[in-house]
């Protein structure tokens, strides 16, 4: 069942007209960049002036056969990359992951040496004894009663 839907659909998908085919991909690509008039909204969703302008070049470089990749290089070198929706990752972009994992590799140790503090006082304090626990009742009922 399940491969007869996908048959089915990679069939419907071949069959569509090229123009067809080609304005999912421009409206992919649309998605892909930043309206330059305003830099906020993707091309896909922003109405302006600018942003039809970059749908219409979109449009014009995939009837040429241009590829994605080669529209989206088009428009960085006409813009730089804050055309892009999702610019490429570079410079410290690891650097946030790098003191997750060492404040979370600190945290873990400073956790099991409290631990191990913590028992290691435990064990080395003698238990009270109740010979001792019973001097010092003796001493506080002797101190209350010199009181009254």
């Amino acid at each position: 069942m399940i491969l007869a839907i996908a048959l089915f659909a990679s069939l419907a998908t071949a069959s569509l007209p090229d123009d067809t085919a080609l304005e999912m991909e421009a409206r992919r690509i649309d998605a892909l960049l930043i309206a330059p008039c305003c830099w906020t909204q993707p091309v896909s969703v922003h109405y302006s002036a600018a942003s039809e302008e970059v749908k219409a070049e979109v449009r014009r470089m995939l009837r040429e056969g241009k590829s994605r990749q080669q529209i989206l290089d088009a428009f960085v070198a006409q813009y730089g990359t804050r055309i892009l929706a999702e610019p490429p990752a570079r410079g410290l972009h690891w650097l946030p992951w790098v003191f997750l994992a060492l404040g979370g590799t600190l945290m873990v140790t400073v956790i099991r040496r409290l631990r191990t503090n913590r028992d290691t006082v435990a064990a080395a304090e003698p238990a009270a004894t109740p010979a001792a626990h019973d001097k010092y009742s003796e001493r506080l009922d002797e101190e209350l009663r010199d009181l009254d």
